[in-house]
This record gives structure tokens, sequence and C-alpha cells, in this order.
């Protein structure tokens, strides 16, 4: 046998075992792929420590520590779940933050309804925004409606005047969308206030009709922003 002819041991297992370590290989890239995604959460987790200590910080600094209780799970599990979904330090995270420093405190853990929470989760921060500006003060909305002089029917139903800042709203577009949203929750409505007003032209007809509203907090509103909504809120 000619020595060039004999195949060196180093080389049979070499080729022996390139097509197993190839899979191994394959399979390890594999795993470590799916550890990622895996382990994703978790280091997501890892990552926001700092975040979930700034908040609970602020929810120790509104409870004085003879007050603390155990909060019931049925609001401290969901506001949790609401807070790593939140971005700090928006209204909605302040919601939060509060509701759960009320569900800890002695002294104010009636305030803490069981359906809070949800309802935290189903607003928009220009929803919580005009839930803040309501727990101020009620604002005034007149409409106006004209006679149709030939069919006698009313037309035209139009606003003429607006006192809430809806101008402070990132989409004031969107406002009575809103307002009819918070109304569906029982948080906030606009209501008819007083008798309407005629319009009368300059030949003492009626033209139309003034209908004068306020947009306020509803009760079960009233009891949600003592919960939930801030009275200051600086980023506003």
């Amino acid at each position: 046998m000619n020595p060039k002819d004999i195949i060196p041991v180093e080389k049979v297992y070499d080729d022996a075992f390139r097509p197993a370590m190839i899979q191994i290989g394959k399979a390890i890239e594999s795993v470590t792929k799916t550890s990622r995604f895996l382990l994703a959460p978790f280091e997501y987790l890892a990552a926001q420590h700092d975040r979930w200590e700034r908040y609970l910080i602020k929810v120790a600094s509104k409870v004085e520590d003879i007050n603390l209780v155990e909060g019931h799970p049925q609001i401290v599990i969901p506001v949790l779940e609401g807070l790593s979904l939140c971005s700090e330090n928006s209204l909605l995270s302040e919601l939060f933050v509060n509701l759960l420093s009320n569900s800890i405190d002695r002294t104010k853990q009636d305030l803490a309804h069981p359906a809070f929470p949800n309802i935290i989760k189903q607003l928009s921060h220009d929803e919580a925004l005009i839930l803040f500006f309501l727990k101020k003060q009620d604002y005034k909305m007149t409409q106006q409606i004209d006679i149709d002089a030939k069919t006698n029917r009313w037309n035209n139903h139009r606003k003429i005047y607006e006192e809430f800042p809806s101008d402070k709203l990132y989409f004031p577009m969107h406002f009575l969308l809103y307002m009819n949203h918070l109304h569906s929750l029982n948080l906030a409505g606009t209501y008819e206030i007083g008798d309407q007003e005629a319009v009368i032209d300059l030949l003492g007809n009626q033209t139309g009709s003034l209908i004068h509203n306020t947009r306020r907090l509803e009760e079960f509103g009233k009891f949600f922003a003592d919960a939930c909504v801030p009275n200051e809120f600086p980023q506003i």
C-alpha cells in the first residue's frame, strides 16, 4: 500500500464527527436565539428595576408608615400590571400610583374600588387629562339650533361657546368622542342646565334657541377622581 493512500486518523475522526458538530453548532445557535426571546421579558423586568423603585418611592411618600395596610389583590395586581405598560411620569401612571397608594392606606382604603384599575387601562392620555380638569371645576358649553321658517323644524345644531380648554389635549379634534367614552364609563358627561333661551330677530320672530350645558364629573366620576386623579400635575 502506498503511504500516500493512508488516511490520517485525525482526518477520519474529523470527517466522521463533522456532520454531528455542524448539527450541534446549529442546535446551540437555535437555543441561543430561542433563549433570547424567552428570556427577553425577564431582561426587560431587570432593566425596569430602577423604574419600579421610583414608583414605589412615590407610593411610599403618599402613605404614612403608621397607616400602611395590605392592599387587596383585586386592586394591587391589576395596578402593577397597568404600571408596567405605562410611560413613566405620564398622567396615566400617576393615576395608577395614586390608586395604589390609596389601596394600602388605612385612612383612604375605602376610596380604592376594584373597578378602578380596569377603568384606567381604558383611558387615553387625553381622557385622563379631561378628568384632571373636570376634577377642578365644571365647564360651560352653549349650543344653538335654528328654526327653519318654511318647515318650522329645528336644524343647524352647532356649538357656539366652549369653556373647556380643549387646546390642552393632544388631539382636540376628538374631544366629543372622549366625552362620549367617559360618559359610557359613568365618569363624566355633558348636561343641559336651566331653560333654553330663545333667539329673536329684529322683527321679533324666534329664529332659534340657545341650549346651555355644563361638562362635569358624574357621581361615580367624582369617586374615581378622588381615588386616582392628582390635584396637581407639573407636566401639564
